[in-house]
């Protein structure tokens, strides 16, 4: 896997898994494997350092989820202990179901994080804004150009605090660093002043009269009335396809634009990405495993990954189906190079 498209289908399946499910096995198996898929794509010195700082968050997130769920939530048969019940907000009984779906709740966050996470570790920034439809080539350019500003900032700085200490400027005090602000301001106004020169020369000052389509606006209007609703229909005892119906035509309606507006701009990529089989492979198994999750939630037949510990706490199950669908997110892992072989 080396695309970004690659990596954006893997990134959709598993967020469509991590937000349709609440049983607490199969959450878990998520995160042990997405663990050992960011192991696998660090570098082998840095691998016990990545590791400890996200252990370290994830242990900070669940100690969080549980702890709030628990002293604001008191529902459950199995009672720890109690308040007074006219107590503000943590008055009532603790139970230990409260707790542990504080710690499910935990665990999707965590899972959700490290899913961005390792999404972000796999691509360039390059790769990223290839991700941004042509339509939004200026949105990409401004993105790329934020990206570098505070790395840029940084330098300059670290280029002019080292200037002063050279000069006897202690750099102790707050006045200390006064004398930075001028140089700095004066370097970022010329590099902001040569940017724009830059854009202008290379045309993107230009725009096409036919990017302000009447058409695109009316049909994105259009695809705006049939979200809306399809939400309303859903409010009432309308059937469950109706609505994902009309979501379908609105998002087929906004791809078409998008396609429409991005053959009128004519960008050229220096760097392209390299399909492989196994990029194309892991979209087409990422796509349907995205397909049979959104059946799943469409026909409302999830309960397989449904869990609840309320009212009285009960040992999970994890059927096949599921253990299934928990291995998805790994499946990086026999798609890319191992850091150790290079």
């Amino acid at each position: 896997m080396t695309t970004a498209f690659s990596w954006l289908a893997w990134l959709l399946a598993g967020i469509i898994i991590l937000l349709t499910t609440r049983n607490p096995l199969l959450l878990l198996l998520i995160l042990i494997l997405l663990l050992a898929l960011g192991v696998r794509m660090t570098e082998p010195g840095n691998r016990k350092r990545w590791l400890r700082q996200n252990l370290s968050f994830i242990g900070t997130m669940l100690f969080l989820s549980s702890l709030i769920n628990f002293i604001f939530t008191h529902s459950g048969n199995t009672a720890l202990f109690s308040l007074p019940d006219n107590w503000f907000l943590i008055g009532g009984k603790f139970t230990l179901e409260s707790l542990l779906h504080g710690t499910i709740n935990g665990l999707v966050i965590s899972s959700l994080y490290l899913t961005f996470t390792l999404f972000n570790k796999a691509l360039s920034v390059e790769q990223l804004t290839h991700l941004i439809p042509t339509a939004f080539y200026p949105l990409t350019l401004i993105t790329t150009i934020s990206l570098t500003f505070f790395p840029s900032i940084q330098e300059r700085t670290a280029q002019i605090k080292e200037a002063q200490m050279i000069r006897g400027n202690p750099m102790k005090k707050l006045s200390d660093w006064l004398p930075i602000l001028i140089p700095l301001m004066v370097t970022s106004l010329e590099n902001a002043v040569q940017l724009a020169e830059s854009m202008t020369a290379r045309g993107f000052q230009v725009q096409d009269e036919g990017q302000n389509s009447p058409k695109a606006l009316i049909l994105l209007i259009l695809s705006t009335f049939l979200v809306f609703s399809g939400w309303l229909l859903s409010l009432f005892s309308y059937p469950t396809w109706v609505s994902w119906a009309l979501y379908l035509i609105a998002f087929l309606i906004i791809a078409l634009i998008f396609l429409t507006l991005s053959k009128k701009v004519h960008i050229v990529h220096l760097h392209k990405d390299q399909w492989q089989k196994s990029d194309i492979f892991a979209i087409i198994l990422f796509g349907l495993v995205f397909i049979f999750m959104a059946a799943l939630i469409v026909s409302q037949n999830r309960d397989f990954l449904s869990f609840t510990p309320y009212p009285t706490l009960s040992f999970p199950t994890l059927p096949l189906a599921a253990w299934l669908l928990g291995l998805v997110p790994a499946i990086p892992l026999l798609l890319i190079p191992n850091h150790d072989h290079h």
